[in-house]
């Protein structure tokens, strides 16, 4: 990601073949989804930097066959941010996407943040 937010922390996406729903890059798709909502939130807002602080939590569900038709990975996020008006802020919480119905027509990934703590930096 040249000119985009520095990253830090984030497991190799060769260790993380749980992922692969997500496509060849998750981090990149992870920090897009990101900024886009806290763009639509405050679109002045600029992400300086995203550190992951941990491996992400991984939770598969297999249908009667064995396949995995569900699929959720939340990561312990910190974020870096500009606010609009300039302000820096530290951001911690988690960001989790949802897989369902996974190879399948019907297949849809969603993904949420749910903010722990925003600090004044």
């Amino acid at each position: 990601m040249t000119g985009g937010p520095e990253l830090y922390g984030f497991p190799p996406p060769e260790r993380l073949p749980d992922l692969r729903w997500l496509g060849p890059d998750y981090v990149s798709v992870l920090v897009y989804d990101l900024t886009q909502g806290l763009l639509r939130q405050d679109p002045g807002t600029r992400v300086m930097g995203v550190r992951c602080e941990g491996d992400p939590e991984l939770r598969a569900t297999v249908d009667t066959t064995g396949v995995i038709r569900a699929h959720d990975a939340s990561f312990p996020l910190q974020v870096f941010v500009q606010d609009g008006a300039g302000r820096p802020w530290r951001l911690r919480g988690r960001w989790t996407y949802s897989g369902r119905d996974l190879g399948t027509a019907t297949a849809t990934i969603t993904h949420y943040w749910q903010l722990g703590s925003a600090e004044g930096v």
